[in-house]
């Protein structure tokens, strides 16, 4: 590129020379326009997907010679069917949606792990005298609307004696703490216990929290980055690359945890009504959680896809190994 911006201000901008369009030629077929990718985070910025945040900000993309575009869901469900139809080239989601979209032969591929355990949990507040789940009877849950939480939380409350006659659950997006908070939600689910537990914990209102695994859910991948699977078998480098630098960003993240708030605060899309204090209370219980690697743990898929058919989540069991590939890692 240096022989060409050479050649241009020789040039005096009377026109090119011969020369140098046939240096600009060889430039440009050595060195083509980076891949234009778009990518849809799993929802609003925060620490769980700090580690795109930072590869994004910090350029870590463009080092690998990626054109990363990043963006925020509307939609709880738009990042799995978004990457299917080939409008996303990347995506986060939880692993059960992969499962889903597997069984039904959607074709994508989780390329590499975010957070490989679960943080999906059930919150209620202490001055709400819920003691337990079947104290649920009657009240209100909200939910992201992800759909295989929902499908997931009727099992659960299956499991402690409750019907869907006995629960009203609202689907209301990114509103779930604002539910709770303002008394139109008695509980919510499908939120992770680093995130919205950490943010009610730091507002001193004595989240009462309980695990998935808790309730009976297995150890499954709770993020993971997934990709058209047409992409991962004709451009193997360019998730190769994507993923490298997103694990470099997560890297500086773990690393700094200041700069990982200040990355969020930065981002296009933040939650503006949460606090600086909440903010940090999430990245401080979050980044820990994040892998590092990007390895996903073929027994925990198979085991997430076992229980899935055993709980009814699904109707077919699609084989567990379609669900990702660890050879980018």
């Amino acid at each position: 590129m240096a022989l060409v911006a050479v050649g241009i201000s020789g040039c005096g901008g009377g026109g090119e020379t011969t020369e140098v369009a046939e240096t600009r030629t060889e430039v440009t077929e050595t060195h083509p326009a980076p891949p234009e990718l778009l990518v849809s985070l799993d929802s609003l910025e925060g620490p769980q997907n700090i580690g795109l945040l930072m590869a994004d900000q910090r350029g870590y993309f463009e080092d690998v010679g990626l054109d990363v575009s990043v963006a925020n869901p509307l939609e709880q469900n738009r990042p799995v069917s978004y990457v299917a139809k080939g409008t996303d080239d990347f995506a986060l989601a939880q692993q059960p949606q992969v499962a889903i979209a597997k069984e039904k032969g959607m074709p994508i591929v989780a390329v590499g792990s975010v957070i490989p355990h679960p943080t999906d949990a059930m919150i209620w507040l202490k001055r709400s005298k819920i003691d337990g789940i079947a104290d649920l009877k009657g009240k209100t849950i909200a939910v992201p609307g992800i759909p295989y939480q929902e499908r997931m939380l009727w099992n659960l409350l299956a499991e402690a004696g409750l019907s869907r006659g006995d629960v009203q659950v609202e689907s209301v997006a990114y509103e779930v703490v604002s539910k709770l908070l303002d008394g139109s939600a008695d509980a919510i689910f499908g939120v992770s216990w680093n995130l919205e537990g950490a943010e009610l914990e730091s507002l001193g209102l004595e989240p009462v929290i309980t695990r998935v695994k808790d309730l009976g859910a297995p150890d499954y991948e709770q993020l993971v980055v997934i990709a058209p699977t047409e992409m991962v078998a004709d451009n193997p480098e360019v998730v190769r690359d994507f993923m490298s630098a997103m694990a470099r960003g997560t890297e500086a993240a773990v690393g700094h945890p200041e700069a990982a708030v200040k990355a969020i605060v930065k981002a296009p899309g933040p939650d503006l009504a949460q606090t600086r204090k909440a903010m940090e209370a999430q990245v401080r219980a979050t980044l820990p959680l994040l892998s590092t690697s990007g390895y996903m743990d073929p027994d925990r898929a198979e085991g997430l896809v076992e229980w899935m058919d055993e709980e009814g989540l699904i109707e077919s069991r699609p084989p567990a190994s379609s669900l990702f590939t660890n050879d980018f890692h």
